[in-house]
């Protein structure tokens, strides 16, 4: 079996067991016919991979393309702007896309605009690869999608909303928290993007590649995601593929879709679940 797919399983079977409804509330959340979207959750979840295989579920297919399409438009086009999502033929931001086609200052706002640190002009990627390289032994590598004063200008809150990066002799460890999960469509997908970014930093910083740990605040199964998730975990795991990224790549900013490719990935077929908003 591989790793993903039993450490996902494990949480899928705590929340359907143990999960808290929150059937009581007026919820945000709403499904394409208007009704609410409830959902069964737990508090303080944590994932952590070693790094030994991708982790990536094999018990249904997880459209790996599309997942680091989105993660280059945060990290390496740090823009908001959905033009690269439509030219990619990405449609995962649709639901949440303005009428200028933006996400509004959310994400790749926050990335890729210019602050001033350490007494120049720079943005939260390159000062993070900066820092790791010369600065290795801080823990203060950190970057934040959470920017307060532009909340009200956000399309969505970032879910995914602060990564820490931490060297320990000559490994970089990778910490993702994460207020609130979808585990039913979102987890699968912030997992394996967030395994490709350590994937990236490592490789144009020279560190070797440590753990990646995801905490969860809210871990939490929509209603509708409870019976296809239960016929998901049922199913037998396939090995991990293997994730080739191009060796010759040495900036973060150079890093294109056609510098990752995705070797002997077997799933099981897709399974339907509606989003809810």
């Amino acid at each position: 079996m591989g790793k993903a797919d039993g450490i996902y399983n494990e949480l899928v079977k705590d929340i359907l067991e143990n999960g808290t409804w929150d059937k009581e509330h007026d919820v945000r959340t709403t499904w394409s016919d208007g009704t609410p979207a409830y959902t069964k959750s737990l508090i303080s979840k944590q994932l952590k991979f070693d790094n030994s295989e991708v982790p990536i579920l094999t018990t249904k297919r997880v459209p790996w393309k599309s997942a680091i399409h989105e993660l280059l438009w945060f990290y390496v086009k740090r823009t908001s702007d959905c033009t690269y999502l439509d030219e990619n033929k990405v449609k995962i931001w649709k639901e949440w896309t303005n009428t200028n086609n933006n996400i509004g200052k959310a994400y790749g706002y926050q990335l890729g605009k210019p602050i001033m640190l350490n007494g120049k002009i720079t943005n939260q990627v390159h000062n993070l690869i900066d820092q790791l390289i010369n600065n290795p032994t801080s823990r203060r590598h950190v970057i934040s999608l959470w920017n307060i004063d532009d909340l009200d200008q956000m399309e969505l809150y970032p879910c995914v909303w602060n990564n820490q990066w931490l060297i320990k002799e000559g490994f970089l460890h990778l910490v993702v928290n994460a207020r609130s999960n979808d585990i039913g469509l979102g987890n699968p997908f912030n997992v394996f993007q967030y395994y490709v970014l350590q994937r990236m930093i490592s490789q144009v910083t020279g560190y070797k590649l440590g753990t990646l740990t995801i905490n969860i605040n809210d871990a939490h199964i929509y209603e509708r995601h409870i019976e296809p998730l239960k016929e998901q975990i049922l199913r037998y795991s396939y090995p991990a593929p293997e994730l080739w990224v191009n060796p010759e790549i040495k900036r973060i900013d150079d890093f294109t879709i056609n510098d990752f490719d995705l070797k002997n990935y077997e799933f099981h077929p897709s399974i339907k679940m509606e989003i809810a908003i």
